[in-house]
């Protein structure tokens, strides 16, 4: 049967009957009345993350973990698999940057090339990435990683699960921050990390109780609800970013975007972000504009994208990423694409633009 991510966003959680409520109900109490075998403390186990994870895993098409922030999904792998070397990308996300080298500084593991990974070690993939969109063969990278004992993680954020089937790429573990796309809607932080093997996934549970990384119940409520509309909004913004992305080609000098012929990932993007048998290449892109200071002019006077960090919301947002991201090409724009009309966007990046 074709993967139907519709269907499993709306009912992967239908085998929890503690409560008849057709929506899930938001339960906020962090202790319950003690019974044998059930429910002792929010911090070891609570409904609603049970059902954010059932959803998210079989999504996933794995067992999911969830996390109070992505950051704290990518603590918990990389604490959980204590690699002696780590291979990150060229471009990706800076938080993850920052923390695999503060980590290394205190003497945590080495950061090296994938070349040099051995047996143990992590090879850390992000695709697409972040700001540039770039795209990694998770196929290929898995067999080599495969061939060598190399442990893979994958950031897949902005591929979200619809798009991309990750685990079944052959990679170890898949991790999200469900802030962006999956909650959807600018209003939850939260993680997630994905593993084929539910033994592991219950040790990473077991950790997170000693650790107390558990997302609140608020959270994971919200998140719960966003999910159930994310085929329908990751269909709508990917169709969006790529008529902006082709608007932005035929403007500017460069533009980031898989979805694009020009992209250097295209073609492994459009086998790769296929999963429901039509390709998508997400709601996010990046273009570049010639100076760092026409790059925050531009952000300043758009009026629909709003000038704000994060991406995955139903609202549009812009960011000059030199303002986060010291690693960012100086005059480089990121663009989140919400659920406007294309039109609407449009119009307002030509007038951003031209003046």
């Amino acid at each position: 049967m074709e993967y139907d991510p519709y269907t499993v966003a709306l009912h992967g959680d239908d085998h929890f009957t503690e409560l008849p409520d057709v929506a899930p109900a938001l339960r906020p109490s962090t202790t319950f009345e003690y019974e044998e075998g059930g429910r002792t403390y929010l911090r070891m186990s609570h409904e609603t993350t049970e059902r954010l994870e059932a959803v998210l895993g079989a999504l996933e098409g794995g067992d999911a973990v969830a996390y109070p922030s992505g950051m704290a999904a990518v603590a918990a792998v990389l604490r959980h698999v204590r690699p002696r070397r780590i291979a990150l990308p060229d471009d990706v996300y800076h938080g993850v940057s920052a923390f695999v080298s503060s980590e290394a500084e205190r003497g945590s593991w080495t950061v090296t090339t994938a070349d040099e990974l051995q047996a143990g070690d992590v090879w850390w993939i992000e695709t697409p990435s972040n700001p540039k969109c770039l795209i990694t063969d998770l196929e290929a990278t898995a067999v080599d990683a495969l061939s060598r004992g190399v442990i893979t993680v994958a950031d897949a954020t902005f591929a979200t699960p619809v798009l991309q089937d990750t685990l079944g790429a052959g990679v170890d573990f898949v991790i999200h921050a469900t802030t962006k796309f999956i909650a959807g809607h600018s209003d939850a932080m939260g993680g997630v990390a994905a593993v084929r093997d539910g033994d592991l996934a219950a040790q990473l549970r077991g950790s997170r109780t000693t650790d107390g990384a558990i997302p609140g119940t608020l959270e994971s409520w919200l998140t719960l609800r966003g999910i159930r509309t994310l085929p329908l909004r990751v269909a709508r913004q990917s169709e969006t970013a790529r008529q902006v992305a082709a608007f932005l080609s035929n403007t500017t000098s460069r533009v980031w975007y898989p979805g694009l012929e020009s992209h250097p990932g295209y073609e492994v993007a459009q086998r790769q972000m296929a999963r429901s048998g039509v390709p998508m290449f997400g709601g996010v892109l990046s273009f570049e504009v010639d100076s760092p200071e026409r790059a925050a002019a531009v952000v300043e006077r758009l009026r629909v994208f709003t000038n704000a960090t994060s991406l995955g919301g139903v609202e549009s947002l812009a960011e000059h990423r030199l303002r986060v991201d010291p690693a960012a090409p100086p005059g480089l724009i990121r663009l989140s694409v919400g659920l406007e009309s294309p039109d609407a966007l449009i119009e307002d990046l030509e007038q951003a633009l031209l003046r």
